[in-house]
Order: C-alpha cells, then sequence, then structure tokens
C-alpha cells in the first residue's frame, strides 16, 4: 500500500474521491485499493495494455481537431474506475431526473407561450438574444410528448463533498455510448471486483431509451423506424455514433440520407423512400434544417424543422435545445424549480451570474480574483479566464472588456474539483491523481426520468489542470455505482415481443442508399487493394533479381500496374515499388488503397461485426510500415497484408447475411476482380509473349490449379483458358460474369425488377471466346478483354445512377450525359 501510494498528491483544498480520514482508503474503495495494493506491476501492464488493444481493435475513437491523428485517435479510457456508493447515488439520481423535469419544462414554455419571459423570470435578452434560440422553432415543441428526449449533467465534487451541477447538456448529449463501451472494457479486466462489489447495470437506461423513442413516435405508413442521425465519419465522436446505433438496434444515417416529402421525413433506401419517425440526432441545432436554419449547411435536412412542427416525426432532441445549454441559465434554476415544479433544486448549480444584470455586474468585478469569466454564448468562442491569473493590468482590461458587452459573460465561481485515481503508466506500481468530473445521462419515459446509474466519468489532462476537457487531453473511466445487493436477473435490449407476422428475413428495408453504395465500395477497394498487393508481390522479385525469365515478365507486369494504378513511372526500378507500396500519400499506391478501405469501412461501423472491423482496423497496423524499406522485409509485409484481405473477404462471405447489402459489397468486388483478370490477361497478350505465364497464374492465384491438372511449364491455351473461360475458377473472367448475373438477378428478385437492365451487353457472356480456339495471344483476345472490363466499369456507373443518386428521371439523364 506504501508503495502504491508513494506518489500520490495530498488532495488539500480539493475533496479527495478515494481517501478519506487519515489518508485511509474510502470504505467502498477499499477492494479497489486492496487488490491494485497485491497486484504484480507486470499484471497492470497487461491489463492496460487489454485496454488499448481493445479500443484499436474496435476502432474506438475520439476526433481531437488540434491532433495531427484527427478521427484515428483512440479514445482515451483510465483503468481505475470512478466507485460511488450504494447510499450516496439515490439523491444524484433523484436530482438529476428532477433538473431534466425542469429543463423540459423550460423549454416547451420558451418555444410556447413564453410566460416566464413575460413574467420578468427569464431576462428576454439572454433568451431571445442568445445564438441557440431558435426562432424557427417557436411552435415546433411536440404536444403530449417531451421537448427534451435526453438529457445529461455535467456534475462535480466541490471541496466539502457535495456534488454541483457545471453544465447541462440538452441540445445532443454525448458520451453514453462511450460509457457502455468502458463499462464493457474495464468489467472484463476486473471481473471479479466488478462482481464481489454489485456495480449497477447500464441496459436498463438504453432499454428506456429504445422504448421512448418508440413510444414517443408518431405512427402510419408502415412499421416505425427511428434513425440515429450523424454528421458524418468527420464528427469527433462518430464512432460511439455508429457503436450506439449498433447497440440500440437503430439506422445509421446522415442528412443525405433523408428527404421531406408531404411534410414527412422519410429514408432513401434502396428500395426506394421509407417513413422515419423518429430521429435520435447527434448533430447541432443550427446544422440540421438548411431550409429554416443555416443556409449554408450541407449536414442537415431540408423541411427537417416543419417536419417537426406538423409533429409527423419526433426529433430527440427538438430542435432549439441548445438555448439551454448557456451558462447563464444557471443562476435563474432556482426560481424557475418554484415556479415550474413547486420545490426547490435538490442539487445546486455552481454559482453563476449573468453579467448582463447591473446587480450580477457590481457584485461579480470587485472580486474578479475568485471567479473564472466565461462567454454567455458559445458563438463568441472565448477561453474562460481565471481571475487569479490576471495582474492589475489584465484585471483592468478584462472589467473594460466586460462592462462594453456585459451581457456577453458570465461569472462562476472557481471551485477545486476534487480528484480521483489514475494508474500511473509511467511508475508501474503507483497511483496518480487528475481533477474528475461525471456527467449523468437521464432518458424521458410515460412514467417520469430514468437516469443511468453511472455515467460517463472524465479526468483531467494533467495534475494541476483546472478544465477537464477530451480535447485538452483528457481520459475517461467508467464509473460503478455499487448496490446492497446483487442485481436481479439479466436484463437484455432484445424485445420479447416480436410476433410470427413480423419476422424479417432481409435488412434491405432500412438499408440506406448511403450505406449500400459504401458497401459497394468496400467491395471494391477490398478487392483493389488485394490486387495492388497481389501484382507487388509478383513485381518485386522480377525487378530486383537479374534473371532473363524475370526481366522478360518486367514489361507485362508495368503494363499491368499502370492498367490498375499502382504504377505511375515510365520505368519503375525496385524503389518506384516499394514506394508503391510504403508511400501514404501515392496516388494508387497500395497503402492508400488500404486507407480506403478502412474510411469506407468506418462509415460502416453499424454494420460489420466486431470480428471483420477488426480484422479491417489492424491492416494499416503492421509496424512493417515504418521499418526499414528493403525486399525481404517488404515480402513479409505484402504478404500478411493478402492475407488479412483474405481474411477479411472470409468475413464478408462466411459472417455476413446475403441480403442486399451483401449482394451490393459482391457485386463491387466482382467488378474489380474482372477488372483485374481482364486487365492481366490483355497485358500478358499484348506484352507477355516472350515473357512465360507464371507472373500470370500467379497474380491470379491459379498456379496450384494449373499445376495439379497439367505437367510442365505453362503454355497459353491451357492458362488462358483456366484464367479467362473456367467457371469452376473464382479468379475467373467466366466465374465473375456468371457470379454478376446471378447477384444482378437476386436484386432484380428483392427490389422488384429494379436490376433487370442494370448489366451492359457485353456481360453477358464471353461471346466468341467461349471457342477455345480464340485464346490466342494478340491483340484481338486483348480487344475482346478491354471490353469485358469496360463493360464493367459500365455497369459500376448504372449501380450508381439506379440505387445511389436517387434522382428524378430527367436528373438521371443529366447525370448520365
Amino acid at each position: 500500500m506504501r508503495d502504491l501510494l508513494a506518489a500520490y498528491p495530498r488532495a488539500e483544498p480539493r475533496f479527495d474521491e478515494m481517501l478519506g480520514e487519515g489518508g485511509r482508503p474510502r470504505p467502498h474503495w477499499a477492494p479497489l485499493v486492496d487488490m491494485l495494493a497485491r497486484a504484480e506491476p507486470a499484471r497492470m501492464r497487461d491489463r492496460i495494455a487489454t485496454i488499448e488493444r481493445e479500443i484499436r481493435d474496435s476502432g474506438l475513437t475520439y476526433n481531437m481537431y488540434a491532433d495531427p491523428k484527427g478521427a484515428e485517435r483512440p479514445w482515451a479510457l483510465d483503468a481505475l474506475p470512478m466507485i460511488i456508493p450504494a447510499d450516496e447515488w439515490p439523491a444524484i439520481e433523484a436530482a438529476v431526473a428532477q433538473r431534466a423535469r425542469l429543463l423540459d419544462a423550460v423549454l416547451g414554455d420558451l418555444y410556447g407561450p413564453q410566460q416566464l419571459l413575460a413574467d420578468g423570470l427569464l431576462p428576454p435578452r439572454l433568451v431571445l438574444g442568445h445564438s441557440a434560440f431558435r426562432r424557427a422553432a417557436c411552435g415546433a415543441m411536440p404536444a403530449g410528448r417531451p421537448s427534451l428526449v435526453v438529457y445529461a449533467a455535467d456534475l462535480a465534487r466541490s471541496p466539502d463533498g457535495r456534488w454541483w451541477v457545471v453544465a447541462d447538456r440538452t441540445q445532443a448529449p454525448s458520451g453514453a455510448g462511450y460509457a457502455i463501451e468502458n463499462r464493457l472494457i474495464v468489467s472484463r479486466i476486473f471481473p471479479s471486483l466488478f462482481r464481489d462489489l454489485h456495480a449497477q447495470r447500464l441496459a436498463g437506461f438504453f432499454a428506456a431509451l429504445r422504448d421512448s423513442l418508440r413510444d414517443f413516435a408518431p405512427t402510419g405508413d408502415g412499421p416505425q423506424l427511428t434513425v440515429l442521425l450523424t454528421p458524418g465519419p468527420y464528427n469527433e465522436t462518430y464512432s460511439e455514433h455508429s457503436l450506439l446505433a449498433r447497440y440500440l438496434g437503430l439506422t445509421l444515417v446522415e442528412g443525405s440520407d433523408l428527404a421531406v416529402r408531404g411534410g414527412k421525413v422519410w429514408l432513401k433506401t434502396v428500395e426506394g423512400l421509407r417513413r422515419v419517425h423518429a430521429i435520435l440526432r447527434r448533430q447541432d441545432d443550427d446544422f440540421c434544417d438548411p431550409l429554416e436554419l443555416r443556409s449554408d449547411s450541407a449536414l442537415g435536412v431540408p423541411g427537417l424543422t416543419d417536419c417537426a412542427r406538423r409533429g409527423s416525426v419526433l426529433v430527440a432532441n427538438a430542435i432549439g435545445s441548445g438555448v439551454l445549454e448557456s451558462g447563464a441559465m444557471m443562476g435563474f434554476l432556482p426560481g424557475l424549480s418554484e415556479r415550474l415544479l413547486g420545490e426547490p433544486l435538490k442539487m445546486p448549480s455552481i454559482a453563476t451570474w449573468w453579467l448582463g444584470e447591473p446587480a450580477a455586474l457590481a457584485d461579480a468585478l470587485p472580486r474578479m480574483s475568485q471567479l473564472v469569466f466565461k462567454p454567455a454564448d458559445p458563438v463568441l468562442r472565448e477561453e474562460p479566464v481565471f481571475g487569479q491569473d490576471l495582474d492589475a493590468a489584465g484585471a483592468r482590461s478584462l472589467a473594460a472588456r466586460i462592462r462594453r458587452h456585459p451581457e456577453a459573460w458570465i461569472a462562476q465561481e472557481l471551485v477545486r474539483l476534487s480528484q480521483a485515481p489514475v494508474y500511473d503508466r509511467t511508475r508501474p506500481g503507483h497511483l496518480g491523481a487528475r481533477a474528475v468530473g461525471l456527467r449523468v445521462f437521464a432518458v424521458a419515459s410515460r412514467g417520469g426520468w430514468t437516469v443511468m446509474p453511472g455515467g460517463l466519468a472524465r479526468v483531467a489532462g494533467s495534475h494541476d489542470a483546472r478544465v477537464i476537457s477530451m480535447q485538452r487531453g483528457g481520459a475517461s473511466k467508467d464509473t460503478w455505482v455499487l448496490a446492497s445487493a446483487p442485481p436481479e436477473g439479466a436484463l437484455t435490449l432484445l424485445r420479447s415481443t416480436v410476433r410470427a407476422d413480423e419476422l424479417v428475413r432481409s435488412g434491405s428495408g432500412t438499408l440506406s442508399s448511403r450505406a449500400a453504395e459504401n458497401l459497394f465500395w468496400l467491395g471494391r477497394y477490398s478487392e483493389r487493394a488485394e490486387d495492388g498487393a497481389r501484382l507487388l508481390r509478383v513485381a518485386l522479385p522480377c525487378f530486383s533479381v537479374d534473371d532473363d525469365v524475370d526481366r522478360a515478365a518486367q514489361a507485362p507486369l508495368l503494363a499491368l500496374g499502370r492498367a490498375l494504378g499502382v504504377i505511375t513511372e515510365e520505368d519503375p526500378s525496385e524503389t518506384a515499388l516499394l514506394d508503391a507500396l510504403y508511400e501514404a500519400e501515392r496516388m494508387g499506391g497500395l497503402r492508400t488503397t488500404l486507407h480506403q478501405v478502412q474510411r469506407v469501412a468506418f462509415g460502416l461501423r453499424d454494420r460489420l461485426s466486431a470480428d471483420h472491423w477488426r480484422t479491417i482496423n489492424r491492416l494499416l497496423q503492421d509496424p512493417a510500415f515504418d521499418a526499414f524499406r528493403e525486399l525481404p522485409l517488404a515480402m513479409g509485409l505484402l504478404d500478411r497484408i493478402v492475407n488479412g484481405l483474405v481474411t477479411q473477404s472470409g468475413f464478408a462471405l462466411d459472417g455476413m447475411t446475403r441480403d442486399t447489402g451483401w449482394r451490393f459489397m459482391s457485386i463491387g468486388r466482382r467488378i474489380e476482380r474482372l477488372r483485374a483478370v481482364c486487365a492481366a490477361a490483355a497485358c500478358a497478350a499484348r506484352e507477355g509473349r516472350s515473357a512465360g505465364l507464371d507472373w500470370l497464374l500467379e497474380f491470379c492465384d491459379s498456379s496450384i490449379t494449373y499445376r495439379s491438372r497439367y505437367v510442365g511449364q505453362p503454355e497459353w491455351m491451357p492458362a488462358l483458358d483456366l484464367v479467362i473461360r473456367d467457371e469452376t475458377n473464382p479468379r475467373s473472367v467466366a466465374f465473375q460474369l456468371r457470379g454478376l448475373a446471378d447477384v444482378l438477378a437476386r436484386i432484380d428478385h428483392a427490389l422488384d425488377g429494379a436490376g433487370a437492365d442494370l448489366a451492359p451487353a457485353v456481360l453477358a457472356d464471353l461471346g466468341p471466346l467461349e471457342d477455345a480456339t480464340a485464346l490466342v495471344p494478340d491483340e484481338v483476345l486483348a480487344e475482346r478483354l478491354d471490353a469485358i472490363a469496360d463493360g464493367a466499369a459500365a455497369l459500376s456507373d448504372r449501380l450508381s445512377l439506379r440505387f445511389f443518386a436517387h434522382a428524378d428521371e430527367r436528373g438521371r439523364a443529366t447525370l448520365a450525359s
């Protein structure tokens, strides 16, 4: 114990979550501290490595905008949970539920009768002059259902041990998905401790959220459909959006996936438009509707505000709810609670003054050193100013700025936040401490508000940091709310009310056009990466060994490399081929294509299994990408890339349901493979008549098959027959043509005739190549293969126009021209 706490800082003048009187662990922390004291440092290193691996493999990220890693920055999770005792939680739960109820009532009034403004309980200038107040949303608050469906409160503990609310999250509260992922990871590395402490489960909150979205949504136009609206993959919390959609069983959509027709919201699917009844949005207010809100937004749905006003769709949370996030509101909430709820606030806010009130301004400026000054409106983008950091000149300058526009500022009491233990990775076997805050979530239901038992704990990035922010290098913790007894039974999100007539055999009804297009390109990019890896694996030895056979194969391989876009140099060397493998920004290079695979798959996180995503995510994590460039290492890297891509193909073939989405992915893969094999055979016919056929059979992964059928060196007719006409060879031209015809026929059947006329005539069959005597390595053969490859490209264009564009007939004609 002494070694464990040797570097642990004293808490004064802040509250310590772990240690109580005399520096002894508090009773609810004692089992964890005892386990850590007995654990070998090597065991904790293994646990931390497991956390990092789980986060990396699952692709859980958080985008720090100033971080060069961007959207690839892994989510930061400390190994030690935040522990809250059983006797402390009921008061927190009741206070958060009360605050959610109060803010929902305030929101309904601000966009409805505005009686609070008329009675002077809220200054009109504070509300109506705030950038987050949406006049277009007036009258759009839903009748008979809450305006706030999901609410989050940021809590912190003051030095005397009391909990305070430091911020309200009402617009699109983030973090619930991260909380469930934190729980899954941390409970696995401390399974016995998690079980023995009787930590409360989180599934009840998510079940209530799913049920509330269903209960409050309108009905009609078929089965209810709830979607999760995300700004897209470049948002800092996109991986949480996809995780939450998958966990709740919602369809993940972007604004471009939705359309408004006849006063209702519709999802663009490959089968046509499908009515959307509820939208759980993770998009800020002003980006939701370019028609009535921010006109330059490319992320929103034109007409969404009107649909919310009509009540034809549930938007959770209601557009305009961001106005409640202003810190200036906090000072008025005690009076509002007495007026609207008839009861005092159960948990106070951090002391806050809106300086637009003369009395508050006069009170705050003389004691500037005790306060923190912040903008009342986030549009100002001012950093918090700590009064204690200012010298006399700085204080005068700040006071002058505030007096010019006092309504733009708030002042808050400076509170030293409590500290919680973190595991010190730089000193194994020792604990550090960080300031900690807790984000607690609540969801509205018919019977009241359900509060998540715990939430998302966040710790500061350094011991002396005064602001807790993930954008400033902070980390997260799992939060364990202890119970006096083990949880009863196992709660699951799986419904048990599905009737026989509700059984589903295909998910195409909710397959958005964007998701279908991403699946199509996942197939294409995956196959393109494999083709590039196989080409480089064949070509590198030929350009590295001084041998007559290898030199003869250089010409067709060079032509094939140009045809596939992997090689751009006219006369490449071994160095140029290594660049095609290693360079991250090289157009058409293998590493660039692997990035494309990962990028498209990232947009499909809610549709890929954990194993499937993990395999894709590992493709670019090979340390050999950053190692010394030499032939043996490069060949080993290419072997691993090919193996990884083949494994990824296996998940697609054996782990995905054969629905319409899988068929689009299959079409993309077959189109790309068809083009590659046609290009290889054409290059052999044009450039390789004196080069032998070993390189062609190896590129087409057909060497073993050829050797098992024929004795001796490869000859033209049997080799071309194997890679062009043999329908049993999964890498032949004929196999791809037959597969495309089959998949298009199935799409035609599933989508009521939508795929009947997609395939160009050149893809119908091999035509003259059905005759084995036509397998002669000449220009005629090469041109026929080129025509088939062009037909595959034309099929790709037709698919895009038919299923991905969602244009009317006139628009399609314009696109086609």
